[in-house]
This record gives C-alpha cells, structure tokens and sequence, in this order.
C-alpha cells in the first residue's frame, strides 16, 4: 500500500518502542506493531493495537515512576 502522506513510499511492517510521559511518569513499550513507509518514517497503527497500548500505557502510567513493558501479541487477543 503507498503512503498517504508523501505519496512516495510504500508501507511496511515493522516494530517500534513508544514512549509516553505523564505527570513526571515514564512508560516505554518496545515492540509496538507499527506499519512505516519506507520514505517519509510516517507511522501508522492499527485500532487493536492502539486500544491495546493505550490499555497497557494507562496501567503503566498510574503505577510505576519509570516502567518498560514489552508489548505483546497476547496483548490484542479478544
């Protein structure tokens, strides 16, 4: 599929960390599913994946100072 931003690349496949601060908090997901054109770095993900980050990203937030998570495929089973 091409990009809908530059219109130059196509969109692949890939794994990502995100990271969020909040309230002086630090959440890190490593592995995020993410799909990435190839020429312009735009990032897309998919709404189970979103659902299921922000999920683990609030848990995260309200808990730990500093917390890395790997996100797991488990993460986005129904």
């Amino acid at each position: 599929m091409s990009c809908a931003v530059c219109g130059n690349g196509e969109r692949v496949p890939a794994t990502k960390p995100y990271v969020e601060e909040k309230d002086g908090r630090i959440a890190v997901v490593t592995g995020v599913p993410v799909t990435v054109c190839e020429s312009c770095g735009e990032t897309w993900l998919d709404a189970p994946v979103a659902h299921a980050l922000d999920a683990l990203l609030t848990e995260m937030l309200s808990h730990d100072t500093l917390g890395v998570r790997a996100f797991a495929a488990s993460t986005t089973a129904a």
